[in-house]
């Protein structure tokens, strides 16, 4: 299922990587009186990218190429940038555990029957490009970040981490399932009040002969 992380180069759809930090504002140091911004770090111990291989690749090519050239070969290059890259959230069974109902929904979870959820089992340290290995981890669709690409590179002098890389077919099976949580449609409830009832039994026969009534 995995293989170990290519410790430079372009980032791969199903990467694990660890210690990402994400960089935001306060929110609350945007509505004080002050021109003063507030900065917090958040620290993922993991987190998965699900930007897809094609754009990653693109992405990687145009930021080694010279910008310095004539406007439609620089124009070209602009377009095949991706400004961000699309993270999910990991965590392992212990964090995610208090946050559920009950004990049979972590059962689902692990047997990915469960549509927010997709679930890694641990990684061996062969497999792990620190030496380390992994734990059991759950990706939680619902906690989804993006970071900017230059930003997620430069990182990786900064105490990012670029661990294991899932294998096909468990990469397409995790897209496909990232995928359809994603196209879920939201349908009312439709009151039993507008349905019409289902004709009676007594309706549909005859009334002496057992023949079909018209209704």
């Amino acid at each position: 299922m995995f293989a170990a992380a290519h410790k430079d180069g372009v980032f791969r759809q199903g990467e694990i990587l660890s210690d990402v930090v994400q960089l935001h504002i306060r929110a609350d140091s945007l509505v004080n009186s002050t021109n003063e911004l507030d900065f917090e770090e958040k620290i993922h111990p993991f987190a998965l990218v699900l930007t897809q291989d094609c754009d990653l690749d693109w992405d990687f090519k145009a930021r080694a190429a010279d910008p310095h050239q004539d406007t439609v070969q620089e124009n070209k290059r602009q377009a095949k940038l991706v400004p961000n890259v699309l993270l999910c959230e990991l965590m392992t069974a212990d964090v995610l555990r208090p946050r559920l109902a009950g004990g049979d929904v972590l059962k689902r979870i692990r047997n990915n029957q469960d549509e927010r959820y997709h679930c890694f089992p641990a990684a061996e340290i062969q497999q792990d490009s620190a030496n380390e290995g992994l734990p059991e981890l759950v990706a939680d669709f619902k906690r989804v970040f993006s970071l900017p690409t230059d930003e997620l590179y430069a990182r990786l002098a900064m105490g990012l981490k670029r661990r294991v890389v899932i294998m096909p077919p468990y990469l397409q099976h995790l897209s496909t399932r990232f995928g359809y949580y994603c196209l879920r449609v939201a349908l009312p409830e439709l009151s039993p009040l507008g349905i019409a009832p289902a004709p009676s039994q007594a309706l549909l026969a005859g009334p002496n002969d057992g023949s079909p009534a018209s209704i």
